[in-house]
């Protein structure tokens, strides 16, 4: 009871600061950067490293391709129904195949499952929906503004992103079974001990339910497909089909059900491709994935 007195108080918090004269519109923006740039490498660090890892872990990698792949399929689908543009349709592909599995699901992670749910989470996130993003997303993105992928640039850019950098050197210090020392490793834990409340605030922060009506059909087809089918694939396949019914699988099975990152829509919309229901889609489908989220959660137990 006391994890959803939390999760109430804390977005609440944020919706009422970010109405008071104390925060503007970029305060979201600052608490984003801060979340991406310090607080992800700082529980990467600290949560990694203690993971025991085994062969079932690859499915944190799996299971945001398979979700890219539906929205792929499912938007194309829709598309063709509705006689959607072009842009449209590279927008709700994009935005509905790839969740924020670090800004939202990282706090519901460890709210639900604690430290061994934020681990697997960060695998999922860094490991998997990254990689989507940087591969897949960018890629589809580009194709639907007609432009021409700098392969060069986009490999540099994954490879220097801060927190999969330290991913990667968090993973290196697993397998060599390197130690971190624990007056470091205190100081770690109490650096990471503020990121839940951070980031709740932050989605609060960023409730808007305003619709644009000339959105709305698209909206509605976009969150049904976030929210609703693909966790419901996913759960499908790790529940029926591996039978795998663990934290491992709730993980990817609420992995899939996270509101659209705000970095994608960004760019997106940089591209130009319906640049309103870009951002409508993360703005809209983050605060209601969040008790989503939850009832998943109670579903599967």
């Amino acid at each position: 009871m006391e994890k959803i007195g939390l999760l109430i108080i804390c977005l609440l918090s944020g919706f009422v600061l970010r109405r008071t004269p104390f925060f503007d519109a970029n305060s979201p923006k600052v608490l984003n950067s801060l979340i991406v740039y310090f607080f992800i490498p700082v529980i990467t660090l600290y949560q990694i490293p203690k993971i025991n890892f085994e062969w079932n872990l690859v499915w944190l990698s799996v299971t945001p391709f398979m979700v890219y792949f539906f929205s792929f399929i499912c938007m194309k689908m829709w598309s063709r129904i509705t006689h959607a543009d072009r842009k449209t349709e590279g927008a709700l592909i994009m935005t509905c195949g790839i969740g924020s599995t670090s800004f939202v699901g990282f706090p519901i992670f460890e709210i639900l499952y604690g430290d061994v749910g934020l681990s697997y989470g960060i695998i999922l996130s860094l490991a998997g929906t990254i990689f989507v993003f940087n591969t897949v997303g960018l890629s589809t993105g580009l194709y639907y503004a007609q432009q021409s992928p700098n392969h060069r640039a986009l490999l540099k850019k994954i490879l220097t992103f801060p927190p999969l950098v330290v991913f990667f050197i968090a993973i290196l210090l697993n397998v060599l079974n390197v130690k971190i020392p624990p007056v470091a490793d205190e100081v770690l834990g109490m650096l990471a001990a503020p990121f839940s409340v951070v980031a709740l605030l932050t989605i609060g922060m960023q409730i808007d339910f305003k619709i644009d009506r000339e959105f709305l059909k698209n909206i509605l087809a976009g969150q049904t497909f976030k929210l609703i089918i693909a966790p419901l694939i996913i759960y499908v396949f790790m529940w029926h089909i591996l039978d795998l019914q663990d934290v491992v699988a709730k993980v990817c099975i609420l992995g899939a059900a996270i509101g659209s990152m705000n970095a994608v829509s960004i760019v997106a919309a940089q591209l130009g491709l319906n640049p309103r229901l870009s951002t409508l889609m993360p703005a809209i489908g983050i605060p209601l994935s969040v008790p989503v989220l939850f009832m998943i959660d109670w579903l599967l137990t």
